[in-house]
């Protein structure tokens, strides 16, 4: 698997290339090839564009693995810029960058940045999948833990209380679903001193578990 020896190939060929490289174990050696795919994929078009942003995301995973985030993030917002590029990439393209950016900026705690794409993904997934889907509500607990651990309980609150919406909706009232979130919202209302509404909302998780099991 000698990318640096063979003649001029196509991106795609260099993509499949770099498949075999990883599957066999030599991360480098399909990083290598990734690298050079990109630099020899056109952006002229929409497609183009597509094909390209997809190189940069598979050369930034590998990047991951490796540790290297920075490189990792340089990749990940360069596809996204591709993706965002009139006429714009699929919105579910879109979602997976920034959801992969918004965990890069996490690790390396940069807590607003993580929000702020986390917010950007909520609202594209709300707006292709509709609120009580499970994608957004999944977004909705991320984002809602993430905005206590940043201390903006107003935020957390009206994340859970959007979410508890929608799973009730989704999953019924008395569901282990519910319960789940009761318990995540409890959390927020404790850590701003609502302990009063925090203890009711934890003895209703309580209860219906109980009744579930009871049910069992």
């Amino acid at each position: 698997c000698d990318g640096a020896s063979a003649p001029a190939v196509s991106p795609e060929a260099l993509r499949q290339q770099a498949a075999v490289c990883r599957a066999e174990g030599r991360p480098d050696e399909a990083a290598s090839l990734l690298a050079e795919a990109v630099r020899a994929q056109p952006t002229a078009n929409r497609d183009q564009r597509t094909a390209a942003a997809d190189l940069r995301r598979e050369l930034a995973s590998l990047r991951v693995a490796g540790d290297d985030l920075a490189g990792a993030e340089k990749l990940y917002r360069e596809a996204l810029a591709l993706l965002e590029t009139a006429p714009r990439g699929s919105d579910e393209a879109i979602i997976n960058l920034r959801t992969q950016l918004a965990g890069l900026c996490y690790r390396q705690s940069r807590l607003d940045e993580a929000a702020e794409f986390y917010r950007s993904v909520l609202a594209l997934e709300v707006s292709t999948l509709g609120e009580t889907h499970p994608d957004p509500l999944g977004t909705m607990s991320i984002l809602g833990g993430l905005e206590l651990k940043r201390g903006e309980f107003n935020e957390a609150e009206a994340l859970f209380r959007r979410q508890l919406a929608g799973v009730r909706k989704v999953h019924g009232a008395e569901k282990r679903e519910t319960a789940s979130v009761l318990d995540n919202l409890a959390d927020v209302l404790s850590r701003a001193g609502q302990n009063a509404e925090a203890a009711r909302l934890r003895d209703e998780a309580k209860r219906i578990r109980h009744k579930l099991c009871d049910e069992c």
